[in-house]
């Protein structure tokens, strides 16, 4: 018997055996024969579902990233959307049809992303988390696993699971050790006579993003074929009348099957499902894809509690057989939405714990932080970041990109709040060994992704997309791949082709510059993970190579920087100017004209 075994009958052959394993006359065995025959009649009548229609609602958030309430920690500011807007959605439908007509199920991405779920992750250890409170007052029925809930770490997510009962769901996250899945694979949870099967699954690019240390004794398998197997075992072993897939991955291509966006292919390719939910993409869709004999919904709900994605289910039964099964997608809106009064008296001290974390002082900006001037060459904000990776690794070089699209920071005294819009994200440290020749590539590779080479047919120098909101550009590439470097001086030729644009002068020292010759470069966890893929597709370096050129692993970055305010009183952000785009008059002329496509 597996551990995430679910309550189902043991097979009639399996007691059989069992029985003749005792020393018991032939008597005994008829009379317990016939017994058994007759609690399997009982058992497989039991599960036949009685003639009539069955309706259902079906609710999935995805991507939460700890959004959870309506304004923020500083100022008490309304915010557009959180989860106690979705609150209220949830439990009308509840008083409305009832909760046993109610399936509610989070879909990943939870643990990270706002001061809330950072303050219980790191800060109050001994309080029961957030998180693991909103699952049980909000009555979630099965939680999935994201990439970014691994990145909380083990202490995190293992407490959560463990201790405080959440009922997290991955079945492709391997326990190395057992060689059992690490959380429950999936959920049988019956609804209005129903039982609905929900299988999670989590992205299986978890090793190229994080350090060994987050997700350590796991393996990580790919959704397909995995999710397959699973789904042919739970029509087997348990007999639902409902299949859902939630995965923890993006949208992609039905015809094209994607290892971190596979939904849409996983919905027309994988038999006996009648629902995917995807995330991951921070994307929003509701719709049908044809799966060979049928339609499979699939349906997804942005980010950071912007939407809130429902399946209407009815199923019809005749002579104790489905006959139909209609399910209907919708897309909430939770934009400006009520919130729920009821969520935000139960979580007021949560709330207030959060905010006076989130107002302590810490120092001085001595300058004016703009983020978006990383776009367009040195800046106090992405050097800063260098400096501090330089200071704090003893490294030759450093390599960093914006976390953050459009932050302004006037001088003040900085508090938490600043930190987290200056750094978002939990990253590690680290120094690896690389060469000259390796890091020139690996800023081709960068800017490849950046900027087009003038003149460009699209008018454009940076890479963009007029598909943004109204008449805004958008970068065709995530700009948190833009990475730039210090420590060395060179210029990018916006003139010249992808892997022909990086001329590097010398270090910054003076000292010259030499291909072949090997440096200490300090960089994100993230990125030397293989996030992004400048390491693999720039550098040519594999993560078995870079795993062996790791020269230190040292703390959280934002955590570094919190210690050098601290203990100096003020940072100040001005720039390096250890690079710049050429011909300068004309590139940033470019750039300008771009920058106001953006913002």
């Amino acid at each position: 018997m597996n551990y995430y075994h679910t309550g189902q009958n043991s097979s009639f052959g399996e007691i059989l055996i069992i029985l003749k394993s005792f020393n018991i006359d032939k008597m005994r065995y008829r009379f317990l024969f016939l017994i058994i025959i007759s609690f399997f009649i009982h058992s497989c009548d039991s599960d036949k579902l009685a003639d009539g229609t069955y309706e259902i609602t079906i609710f999935s958030t995805n991507d939460i990233h700890g959004k959870f309430f309506p304004y923020d920690y500083v100022d008490s500011l309304p915010i557009r959307y959180s989860l106690s807007a979705a609150s209220t959605v949830i439990n009308n439908k509840r008083e409305e049809i009832g909760k046993e007509r109610v399936l509610l199920i989070d879909n990943g991405d939870h643990l990270q992303g706002d001061n809330s779920v950072f303050y219980y992750n790191f800060v109050d250890t001994t309080s029961k988390h957030i998180f693991s409170e909103i699952v049980s007052w909000l009555d979630y029925d099965a939680v999935v696993v994201g990439n970014h809930d691994i990145e909380a770490g083990h202490p995190v997510y293992d407490r959560l699971y463990k201790n405080d009962g959440v009922p997290y769901i991955a079945a492709n996250i391997i326990n190395l050790k057992k060689g059992l899945p690490y959380f429950n694979p999936y959920k049988i949870v019956e609804k209005n006579g129903l039982r609905i099967a929900v299988i999670g699954m989590t992205n299986p690019n978890i090793k190229k993003w994080l350090s060994e240390d987050l997700w350590s004794g796991m393996e990580f398998e790919e959704i397909l074929p995995s999710l397959q197997n699973w789904v042919d075992k739970v029509i087997k072993d348990e007999k639902p009348h409902l299949v859902i897939a939630a995965i923890h991955a993006g949208l992609g291509e039905a015809s094209k099957y994607e290892v971190e966006n596979p939904a849409r292919y996983v919905a027309a390719n994988t038999k006996g499902i009648d629902i995917v939910f995807a995330a991951h993409d921070h994307k929003t869709t509701s719709e049908k894809v044809f799966n060979g004999k049928d339609s499979v919904l699939i349906m997804a709900g942005g980010g950071r509690a912007a939407f809130l994605s429902e399946a209407d289910v009815r199923i019809v039964v005749n002579s104790g057989e489905i006959s139909e099964k209609y399910i209907q997608g919708n897309s909430i809106s939770l934009q400006d939405l009520k919130p729920d009064k009821n969520f935000l008296s139960y979580f007021k001290s949560y709330y207030d714990s959060v905010s006076s974390f989130t107002n302590r002082k810490i120092g001085s900006l001595l300058n004016r932080i703009d983020s978006k001037d990383a776009f367009k060459g040195p800046s106090g904000y992405i050097d800063m970041i260098h400096n501090i990776q330089l200071a704090n690794s003893g490294a030759d070089i450093s390599f960093a990109a914006p976390l953050t699209l459009n932050v302004t920071i006037e001088p003040k005294e900085l508090n938490f709040q600043d930190l987290f819009n200056i750094y978002p994200f939990e990253n590690q440290l680290y120094v690896i060994a690389m060469t000259g020749i390796e890091i020139k590539n690996y800023l081709e590779y960068s800017y490849s992704k950046w900027i087009n080479k003038i003149p460009s047919e699209s008018g454009h120098l940076l890479k963009l997309n007029t598909t943004g909101k109204g008449d805004r550009g958008k970068f065709q590439n995530p700009y948190f791949n833009f990475d730039s470097a210090a420590g060395i001086i060179y210029e990018v030729s916006t003139d010249k082709d992808d892997g022909d644009r990086i001329s590097i002068k010398s270090l910054v020292n003076g000292e010259d510059f030499v291909l072949e010759k090997q440096y200490l470069v300090a960089l994100s966890s993230y990125r030397a993970n293989g996030g992004g893929d400048l390491l693999l597709k720039g550098s040519n370096l594999t993560k078995d190579v870079v795993e062996k050129r790791v020269i230190k692993k040292l703390g959280d970055i934002r955590e570094i920087l919190y210690e050098q305010i601290k203990r100096d009183g003020f940072v100040k952000a001005v720039p390096l100017n250890h690079w710049k785009f050429v011909p300068e008059k004309e590139s940033l002329n470019h750039l300008n004209s771009d920058l106001k496509l953006l913002f």
